[in-house]
């Protein structure tokens, strides 16, 4: 008897917290009830769009994904029983979707749309902000757990505005509290504009829109040169020649030939594409020649003549081994993925920029 009163007094107790917990609980607290399906459905849209609009903003718009992704959410907005709040984040994603291909005239009605359903929608906000509907994302009153949206927004803006460095940052602090996708989506924004931090100080319009390049000509090669100084004055005899001239000047005095064997340099014209492997015997070249020591640049091919090369897409037998493997020796080049040098693949106009200045 005595143990059913005490479990109808605990009961009682129980009861009544949860009234004055109820009571004391503030007005504008909202509890969400949306299942867990609608959740999954946003995640699901949310990580979708975020590889879409990475790669949409590195210059490559996957139309086959954005008609996918735009099904999906079109699919799921024909639930009338979605919560407004669902639909109107929904709604935002399809305009941002709409706004990658190029339809604005859709993405400012879905923005139109997700706001009348729920005002207080950061991502229909954000849409704003693509549309140029909301000129500054920092203004909005947001609730802590927002926060990194907005970080990243502003990343992104710096981006495009070639504030590389305040960019790199808000890249980073918005990372942390993100889901792991977003790093891998916008991770390739936050790498290039990590290798692009320098260059915002440069006043030089033409020299920041060539470091910029993710492929250079031999022509726009000696232009980055020349940006560093006096690297080729021994070549030009401190005149200013034309690219051609310079070019010219550069194959004749050997900067183009191969360590490892006999090559045509006379094919090399200025429009000649910059490969990693011609940068590399380009650098190697020029720095031993600066030193005088051009008898020593041959040197890794004969260490490896049993082992075989320690790289896995240059052979020993490459025309370009000794000006690789010294390059990578000496850091002016590296190992991409650290097994691989990628010998055809065509440099940046910062990644050369870097490798030049370590010449000195």
């Amino acid at each position: 008897m005595k143990k059913n009163a005490l479990s109808i007094v605990l009961i009682g107790s129980i009861l009544l917290f949860a009234l004055v917990s109820c009571a004391s609980t503030p007005e504008d607290l909202v509890i969400s009830t949306v299942a867990a399906e609608e959740v999954q459905v946003v995640q699901d849209a949310a990580q979708q769009l975020a590889y879409l609009d990475g790669s949409y903003l590195l210059g490559n718009t996957d139309v086959a994904t954005a008609a996918k992704l735009l099904e999906l959410l079109q699919d799921s907005l024909e639930d009338s029983s979605l919560p407004a709040a669902v639909r109107s984040q929904l709604l935002a994603y399809r305009g941002r979707v709409n706004l990658i291909l190029g339809d604005k005239k859709a993405a400012k009605a879905d923005y139109e749309e997700a706001l009348s359903l729920n005002q207080s929608e950061l991502q229909a906000e954000i849409l704003g902000v693509r549309l140029g509907l909301v000129s500054d994302i920092g203004s909005l009153v947001i609730g802590r757990n927002q926060q990194p949206y907005v970080l990243l927004e502003k990343a992104l803006a710096n981006y495009k505005q070639e504030n590389y460095l305040e960019a790199v940052a808000q890249f980073d602090e918005a990372f942390i509290s993100l889901d792991p996708f977003y790093r891998e989506a916008y991770g390739q924004l936050r790498e290039h504009a990590w290798r692009l931090r320098n260059i915002s100080t440069s006043g030089d319009q033409e020299y920041r829109e060539l470091l910029k390049q993710d492929k250079i000509t031999l022509a726009q090669m000696i232009s980055v040169i020349q940006g560093q100084g006096d690297l080729l004055y021994k070549y030009t005899g401190a005149k200013k020649l034309e690219a051609n001239q310079v070019l010219h000047q550069l194959k004749s005095q050997g900067l183009f030939y191969s360590i490892n064997r006999w090559t045509d340099v006379e094919q090399l014209t200025k429009d000649t594409i910059l490969t990693r492997s011609l940068a590399a015997r380009f650098l190697w070249n020029l720095y031993h020649d600066r030193r005088g020591t051009l008898g020593n640049a041959p040197k890794y091919s004969h260490q490896f003549t049993t082992s075989g090369s320690p790289i896995l897409d240059v052979p020993l037998d490459s025309p370009d081994f000794d000006a690789i493997l010294g390059s990578i020796e000496k850091e002016l080049l590296d190992l991409p993925d650290g097994m691989n040098f990628y010998p055809d693949q065509p440099m940046s106009g910062i990644d050369f920029n870097e490798s030049i200045k370590k010449i000195r």
